[in-house]
């Protein structure tokens, strides 16, 4: 990852965190899942930032973190919309988790595509130039046609 997609990851772990803290002081009883998903999504995702920043190859486990997060929200999002107003705290919880679930799918999204070359989405395209491409040089060579 480049040190902007950490940043990202980090500063997204931080909003969550802060999102999450958001959720338990409006509404406590109510939606403790949505806080402690915000924590400990939120929590996660500074740690896989900051172990990348130290050396941590990949995008694996920052994926499934945000894949599991997503979906626990998801359904504290579709639990909060169908009940009560009053036993779901109100407009400002919806909102909240709404955007906390919104925001983590843009990061999904972000660390799957984000920051690939163009050359990555071309079908077929078989790139002899390029090194660690799986082909050896004599086989390259013997299927060019010159």
């Amino acid at each position: 990852m480049s040190k902007k997609m950490v940043g990202i990851l980090i500063s997204f772990g931080v909003v969550l965190a802060c999102l999450g803290l958001v959720v338990g002081k409006i509404a406590p009883a109510v939606e403790r899942v949505a806080f402690i998903t915000g924590l400990v999504g939120g929590g996660l995702s500074v740690l896989w930032g900051i172990a990348t920043l130290a050396g941590m190859k990949g995008r694996k486990w920052p994926i499934l973190t945000v894949i599991g997060t997503i979906v626990v929200l998801l359904t504290r999002a579709v639990h909060v919309w169908t009940t009560s107003s009053a036993a779901a705290g109100g407009t400002a919880v919806r909102l909240v988790v709404t955007l906390m679930f919104f925001m983590t799918m843009g990061v999904l999204l972000y660390l799957f595509h984000g920051e690939r070359p163009p050359e990555f989405y071309e079908r077929g395209r078989v790139r002899h130039d390029a090194p660690f491409s799986g082909h050896d040089e004599k086989q390259s060579q013997i299927g060019r046609v010159r």
